[in-house]
């Protein structure tokens, strides 16, 4: 007798909460598979009356695709379930190509969401912004992936177009954009110096070897005569921690720079590398809701260890550390292993941090109020010595 495909996939979820049942009992602690054994039995339910109930036939591999990318999204929307080949590629370091169209991308209301937008790049000249949902990139829904995916997805060769639909956060409806995929170099930290005294340092992105080229951007203000900073973190987002800490250690000279906390192996405090500090004296972060991840870590710090005001908007709220877990049939989820901390010990994540000053606004807009505002609060600002972190 030939077993359909869902009467297999009903017998393996029975044996499952069979086996549960007999392993809780001989191990005495029935009451503890309890709770999980009521669940399964729920989810058994449910997919049994799917699988015979619903208007047409149902793919029982596209239902419990959908099944494990909800219950991982429920918890964070940087969750992400990978198939073999995706997993694989994601392990090895592999991406869709060299070319990108510049945006960093979470999850939100269902669907993938632009986080920040590179500056002159195919994202920005078609004049997508923070908080614009991707609904779908070449004909297939966001929904149905997730920002790990629909980052690959967005990568390519360069001179291809990557066609994508997007619903702005301002203005509604929706309108389809084809985006050429081009290579963007590295964005590094640049200086320039305002009036007299005031230096901009702009931080696009984190990455390797940042904390040196700042050092060296920094140095180059001071003799230029610079006695106020304005660090505009703006648009900044990265998963590069011991760069970002290396940057928080040119401002502060000891303590806590970010905590992770890890459910197993507890609090992990990452704290000043003790190099040389860069700048001693009035310092302002411009943040907006496209500064996520270390970027704010590094916000935090500087706000918690030298008491600098944040200026802008409130932050995006990427407060995880990621980790590639792999499954036994060759499948893997990206999963919120940790959450950061700021040295007072508060978190941002699925949140963002509340700037001491709102300032909103956009650094494309004529004249950058953003910027300015930042420029003339740092330039009202006492040289007095400040305080090292706690």
């Amino acid at each position: 007798m030939k077993i359909s495909i869902d009467r297999k996939v009903m017998l393996t979820l029975s044996a499952c909460l069979i086996l549960f049942t007999v392993l809780g009992a001989l191990m005495g602690r029935v009451v503890a598979v309890e709770s999980p054994y009521s669940y399964l039995k729920l989810f058994n339910e449910a997919l049994y009356l799917i699988v015979h109930n619903y208007v047409q036939p149902v793919e029982i591999e596209t239902l419990m695709d959908g099944a494990y990318r909800g219950m991982l999204e429920a918890l964070d929307p940087g969750n992400e379930y990978l198939s073999a080949d995706k997993y694989q590629k994601a392990a090895l370091g592999q991406t869709g190509g060299a070319a990108e169209v510049g945006v960093s991308v979470s999850k939100r209301r269902g669907y993938v969401v632009v986080v920040s937008v590179v500056a002159k790049s195919p994202a920005a000249e078609a004049g997508i912004r923070s908080g614009d949902l991707i609904i779908s990139i070449d004909s297939r829904s966001t929904r149905q992936m997730g920002p790990w995916e629909a980052g690959q997805l967005l990568r390519g060769k360069a001179g291809t177009k990557a066609n994508v639909v997007i619903s702005p956060l301002e203005g509604g409806g929706r309108k389809s954009l084809p985006l050429v995929r081009k290579v963007l170099g590295m964005l590094p930290p640049s200086g320039a110096l305002v009036g007299a005294d005031v230096g901009v340092l702009r931080i696009p992105a984190i990455h390797e070897g940042d904390a040196r080229r700042l050092d060296q951007a920094i140095a180059s203000l001071r003799a230029r005569g610079a006695q106020r900073l304005v660090l505009d973190l703006r648009g900044c987002v990265s998963d590069a921690l011991a760069e970002s800490i290396g940057i928080a250690s040119l401002f502060i000279s000891e303590g806590t720079i970010v905590t992770v906390t890890d459910r197993y192996e507890g609090d992990k405090a990452y704290r000043a590398d003790g190099r040389r500090l860069a700048w001693d004296k009035p310092l302002v972060i411009l943040a907006d809701e496209g500064t996520g991840r270390v970027c704010e870590a590094l916000a935090a710090a500087l706000r918690d260890g030298i008491g600098a005001p944040i200026l802008g908007q409130r932050t995006w709220g990427l407060g995880t550390q990621q980790r590639l877990l792999p499954m036994q049939g060759g499948d893997g989820v990206l999963l919120a292993v940790g959450k950061f901390q700021s040295p007072s010990g508060k978190e941002w994540n699925g949140k963002g941090i509340e700037p001491d000053l709102t300032v909103e606004g956009d650094e494309s807009d004529p004249g950058d109020p953003q910027r300015q505002k930042a420029i003339d609060y740092v330039h009202g600002l006492s040289t007095a010595p400040r305080r090292n972190a706690a």
